[in-house]
This record gives C-alpha cells, sequence and structure tokens, in this order.
C-alpha cells in the first residue's frame, strides 16, 4: 500500500515540474504605462513611443506682440474735401473780350461771347470803322444789354459780338482804342472808313473781288488780293472756325437789310433776314443796288454756306436801338428752339 502512495506522489511532483516548464514569462513593460497602452507588434516586439509635447502657457507678465496694422496709401484730398475746380478755357468767359486777330497797326480784335450752346450766332460792327462809328456804339449796347440780361440767351445758343472790325479806322476819327462816347468823335469821319494800310475791309472778300471797289462814286482800294487784310484773315478764320448759324453787319445808313449773296440769291440768307426785318421794321431787300459793290464779307459768307445779311441804320449817329435788338431777340428765338 505504502508503496502505491509513493508512486502516485511522483506522479504528481512530475506533472507539476512539467507544466512549470511549458508557460513563458511575462513581457516587461515601461514603467509608468498602464498594460493595456502598450499595443505589441505582430511580432511581439514593443513599438516605438512616440512623446506628447506639452506647451507651457506664457507666464502672466508677459504679453503677446500684437500683429500690425497696414495703412495703404491714399490719395491727398484738400482738408474740406472740397474737388479741384475744372480747367475753364479763357475763350469761354461770358461776356469778357477775347483777341481774334490784330489790325494792320496792332490793335485788337475783340469778340464777346455770351451763352456756351453749340448754335452760334455773330455780330460785327464797325468794319467801316470809324465812318460808321454808331455801328459800334450799338454793338457795345448789346454788349451791356446781355450782360445785364444773360437769360436772354437761350441754352443751345453761343453768341459772339464783334464791336469793331476796323480799331484802326475807328481810332483815325476817334482817337480811342475800345469803347468810346460820340463826343471823341471829330467832325469829319471819312478817314475812318479804311483800314492802316488805306484799303476798303468790306471790299476785300473773295465774292466778286476786284483791287479797286466803289464807295459811291469814290474809287477804293480792295487790297493787292482778297484777305490780304489781317482784319479780313482774322475774321475769315474765325468765322470758319465757328460755322456761324447766321452773321448780322451792321452799317449805316441806307436805312435797310441787304441779304448776303453772291452769283445769284442765297435763300438761306433771304429767310433769317426776313425774320430779322419783320421783328425789327426795316424793309428788305435782296440786293444793294445804289452802286455796284465788291468783295463784300456778307457776300463771301454766301460762298460758305452761312447765311448773312447787312443791316443799314438809319443815320450816320442813331444806333435804332428798339428796333435791332427786337432784331437779335427774334433769331435768339428762332435758333433757340
Amino acid at each position: 500500500m505504502a508503496s502505491s502512495f509513493c508512486k502516485g506522489l511522483f506522479l504528481v511532483l512530475l506533472m507539476g515540474l512539467f507544466l512549470a516548464g511549458c508557460v513563458s514569462a511575462p513581457a516587461a513593460v515601461s514603467p509608468g504605462l498602464p498594460p493595456t497602452a502598450v499595443p505589441l507588434s505582430a511580432d511581439g516586439a514593443l513599438p516605438t513611443l512616440v512623446p506628447t509635447i506639452v506647451l507651457e502657457p506664457l507666464p502672466a507678465t508677459q504679453t503677446a506682440v500684437p500683429t500690425p496694422t497696414l495703412v495703404p496709401t491714399a490719395t491727398p484730398v484738400l482738408a474740406d474735401a472740397t474737388p479741384l475746380p475744372e480747367a475753364t478755357a479763357t475763350f469761354a468767359a461770358y461776356g469778357v473780350a477775347q483777341t481774334i486777330g490784330s489790325s494792320v497797326n496792332g490793335r485788337p480784335l475783340e469778340s464777346y461771347r455770351f451763352g456756351f450752346g453749340s448754335q452760334t450766332l455773330v455780330l460785327v460792327g464797325g468794319i467801316h470803322g470809324g465812318y460808321e462809328w454808331n455801328t459800334i456804339v450799338l454793338a457795345y449796347e448789346m454788349i451791356d444789354y446781355f450782360l445785364a440780361n444773360p437769360d436772354q440767351i437761350p441754352a443751345n445758343i453761343s453768341l459772339y459780338i464783334i464791336p469793331s472790325a476796323n480799331p484802326d479806322g475807328q481810332f483815325a476819327v476817334t482817337g480811342v482804342d475800345g469803347r468810346f462816347t460820340p463826343a471823341n468823335v471829330t467832325g469829319d469821319t471819312r478817314p475812318g472808313r479804311l483800314n492802316g494800310n488805306q484799303v476798303d475791309l468790306n471790299r476785300n472778300w473773295a465774292c466778286d473781288w476786284q483791287p479797286e471797289g466803289l464807295w459811291g462814286e469814290t474809287v477804293v482800294s480792295g487790297g493787292r488780293v482778297p484777305f490780304s487784310e489781317p482784319e479780313t484773315a482774322a475774321l475769315r478764320t474765325f468765322f470758319l472756325r465757328e460755322n456761324p448759324a447766321a452773321v448780322v453787319f451792321w452799317h449805316s445808313k441806307a436805312d435797310a437789310i441787304f441779304v448776303g449773296s453772291c452769283d445769284g440769291l442765297f435763300q438761306p440768307s433771304a429767310e433769317v433776314a426776313e425774320l430779322y426785318g419783320r421783328a425789327s421794321g426795316y424793309a428788305v431787300n435782296n440786293q444793294f443796288t445804289a452802286y455796284p459793290v465788291t468783295g463784300d464779307a456778307s457776300d463771301w459768307l454766301a460762298t460758305q454756306n452761312i447765311p448773312s445779311f447787312t443791316v443799314e441804320l438809319k443815320t450816320h449817329s442813331s444806333t435804332d436801338w428798339e428796333m435791332n435788338l427786337a432784331g437779335v431777340l427774334a433769331l435768339l428765338e428762332f435758333y433757340g428752339r
């Protein structure tokens, strides 16, 4: 019986040793990490651990540097934000004298502008200088009227007034450049009809021009060639540049209106002359017949398709103010539509 007991005990001990050799030892784990935080690789090796970096907060006394704000460069403006005024052409000045040319003796031919519309009308006095000085006075009366009454100029009209187209002839009779009074006029006005070259400026235009023309029964010079005189050359340039709807020349003293035409009646001139005549009360004539006229300014304008006519005042001293104001206002109303 003892022998059986010993055999059983020996077998139990032998089985215990066998089981102890079949169990592997546990893998080593880094201290401080729980076992569940370390996954094993496929081959049982431990993976490489990447440390977690923790940023420490700034000390309480340290402040972050602010990001600078960039200010773009701006165009300078006036302190009161008022825009700069636009430049205005000198020639557009309302009612201010502007020089459009010079006489033989260097005197300015002046033009006054009223209104800034696209339709242009031109009034011309004094082409026969001091001999017809009342036409110059009439032109200055018109200038004064429209300075005082700018509302009479329609929005689509530019009115030009040339008071003295022969300033040398004016000076020969008045001794004054620019404005003058009847008291400045000398007794004999005939020398003032011609310019500084002794040319009749209303015989120097390219319509039936002749080197010699007539003034009544007096022979006068028409110049070397058409537009040989600086005054007529300046007026020609002015007319061609402005291309007016109509041009009125004031003369004295035939007491009537004469239509500007060349080589036959120019109907547009006749129509506008009739308009002025009805308003003013002057009789209208298609042609001046007292004596042959060559190289006339109004006639030349017909060759340029610009309507024109001559108004002859009643005397050599009156301006027929009311009559001519009515005629001019009729033109402004007609072209201002």
